[in-house]
Parts: C-alpha cells; structure tokens; sequence
C-alpha cells in the first residue's frame, strides 16, 4: 500500500475507533505520598527543566505521531504553535515517508516555521537492518526538521500485525554501530530509543545503554496492534492476531524495570491523561513525560485546543507537585510512593 494513504488510514483510525488497550497503564497502583504539612508555597513551584541541550517550562513533551500525508501538515503545525508559546517540546512521526518522497517532506519540516524549542526526529530500527539505512539518511531526517535529537522506534508488535510489516529484528547492533559513526561524522546529537506502546523491559534495558535516552511508551494508553489490527482484511489472520492486541508492558511496571538497570535520561509515556499521570513518571523515576493520543485529537480541532490541554496538564502537575511538597522537579524525583494492588503483585512476582 502507498505510504501516505497508510499514514493516512492511521489517524482516521485512531480518531474513530477504540484504539486504546483494554488493560490500564498501572500508574493507578503507584500512590504518591500526601504531605498535609508540605512546606511549598503553590506560586514557588517551577517545573522547569533542562533536556536534550534545550530548556523546557514543564517536563513534557508531545510524543512523536504523525507526518508523511497532506493532513499531518495541519496537525504537526498546531502543535508546534503550542509548544512554542508554552516552551515545550514535540516529536514529529516516522520521517520514512519524507525519506522516500521529498513532496512529503514539508509535513514534518513544517514544525520549525512555527517553533524553536526541542524537537526530535524520528526513524525506524527495521529499517536500519531490512533497507541498510546509514549515516545519510540519519542527515537527512535531521536537517528536515533541524533536529534536536533523533528517535530510534522498536515496534515488534505493530510490524507482526501490520499488513506491510517489516520483520527483520535481528542484528539490531547495526543500529548502534550507525548511530556511533554519525555522531563521529556529522552532528553528536542525544539519540533516543522510543517503544510505540509495548513498553521496555529491563533486559531491553541492557541491550539499548548506549542510547543517550531511552521512551518508555508502555502499554495502556494507545494500541497500534489494534490500530493495525482494524486494517487486516484477512478473517484466518485476523483470528490469530487478536490475540495479541493488548501484548505489552504496562507503563507503570515498564519505568520500574527500566530504572533498574538504566541510568541514563528517561521518559515516561504510554497512556498518560493527566499531570498526576505525569507527577508520578517522575516520582518513579523520569526525567520528563510525553503525551501522544490527547493531543493529536486536540491538534485537529487547533493550536488552541492543545495549548488547553496542555495547560490543564501542567496545572495538574503543579497541584501534585504542591500536594507533595515538591517545590522543583528534582524534588518531585524524590517524591516518596506506595507501590499497591496488581502492579505489587508483579512486581513481587517476576521470574
């Protein structure tokens, strides 16, 4: 199938049908400790912070999602316009379809007429492996949008279920190898290893230390093994795969595994709704949050719609902050917590 109709068909999907897993992120079980006696005045709170060599006014950012098809030209421009008025930072989709047609490449680069804070690029690790993708396309995909930093996306599951899918995992180590040449040759920017709703394990953990920083994107927030799975055609097919539409590491348990063995810059994101969601990433152990499936519905309705939402996001987070006792987001990183219901289980019970 085309690329740009692909494109396309995902985001019809994502705002029609129910694309959301049907377990929770299990943030629910993580329980911020109350401080009845904090000692913070609520308009002392800052929650700024430093990433990736820019300076963001909250720990979020708008989680990579789309470009590569006409409509995304709209989208990823509201987005920039918000993040540029509340200095934040965005991610732009898998830059592939650019790659391949230079008449798309103005549904990504259309983000840096509208801000200048952080944005990060984004590129496929299958295609590293399966099309032997190397230091020049890194260039290319980060001069198109003048990159700040780059994503790498792991997405097992969405390429076993997608019609199109590219299966070629293994010798993942090409990546790293490309990434070390292309920071030795051309820009020493952070590059990121980003889920798209799976979650990592600790042992994935281990495997990606040399990234500058790893995107959690557990499972419980949106399921692109379901939005895939809404495009097989083939009823045999679609019997097995539906099987598989909920697989993943929930958020919650993803950031504590990770954390183990990871200590490098982090990002908690994989259904996160609100600044409580966002308060307790970085409790757990984040350096800040991103935000997809909220935002790209906002994003279509315009730039106003996302500076709401993320401003209620960032009120929230203050509110926790205050409830807490945290007055800056190192403090909140010490944020005390009860780990309870399923995720205790769990994390009691791994083998």
């Amino acid at each position: 199938m085309n690329i740009e109709l692909r494109k396309m068909e995902h985001i019809l999907i994502c705002l029609n049908c129910n694309v959301e897993y049907d377990k929770t992120t299990l943030l629910e079980d993580i329980e911020l400790v109350h401080r009845g006696s904090g000692n913070v005045n609520y308009d002392d709170i800052d929650t700024e912070i430093k990433l990736f060599g820019k300076t963001l006014s909250a720990p979020i950012i708008v989680s990579g999602m789309t470009g590569g098809f006409r409509k995304a030209k709209e989208i990823n421009k509201n987005i920039a316009k918000a993040v540029e008025e509340l200095g934040l930072g965005m991610g732009v989709g898998s830059q592939r379809a650019g790659i391949l047609n230079k008449e798309l490449v103005d549904t990504y680069s259309v983000v840096r007429d509208y801000t200048d804070n952080l944005v990060i690029g984004n590129l496929g690790a299958v295609n590293f492996v399966k099309d032997n993708w190397d230091e020049e396309i890194i260039d290319y995909a980060v001069e198109m949008i003048n990159a700040d930093a780059m994503a790498i996306h792991f997405n097992p599951l969405q390429e076993i279920i997608q019609p199109e899918g590219d299966l070629t995992f293994k010798n993942i180590n090409r990546v790293l190898e490309t990434i070390k040449n292309y920071k030795k040759s051309y820009k020493n920017i952070p590059f990121i290893a980003k889920q798209v709703g799976e979650g990592f394990s600790k042992e994935d953990a281990l495997t990606l230390k040399d990234f500058d920083a790893i995107d959690i994107q557990g499972a419980g927030g949106t399921s692109w093994a379901k939005v895939e799975f809404y495009r097989v055609n083939n009823n045999e097919k679609k019997e097995i795969l539906k099987n598989f539409i909920n697989w993943g590491i929930p958020t919650a348990l993803s950031i504590l595994e990770v954390k183990k063995v990871y200590d490098k810059t982090l990002i908690g994101s994989g259904g996160i709704r609100s600044g409580i969601d966002i308060a307790k990433c970085i409790a757990l152990g984040c350096d800040c949050s991103a935000v997809a499936l909220p935002i790209l519905k906002a994003a279509l309705k315009g730039h106003n719609e996302v500076i709401k939402l993320l401003e209620k996001y960032i009120e929230e987070l203050k509110i926790t902050m205050f409830l807490v006792g945290a007055e800056n987001i190192e403090e909140l990183k010490n944020t005390p917590y009860f780990i309870k219901g399923e995720l205790s289980k769990i994390v009691r019970g791994k083998g």
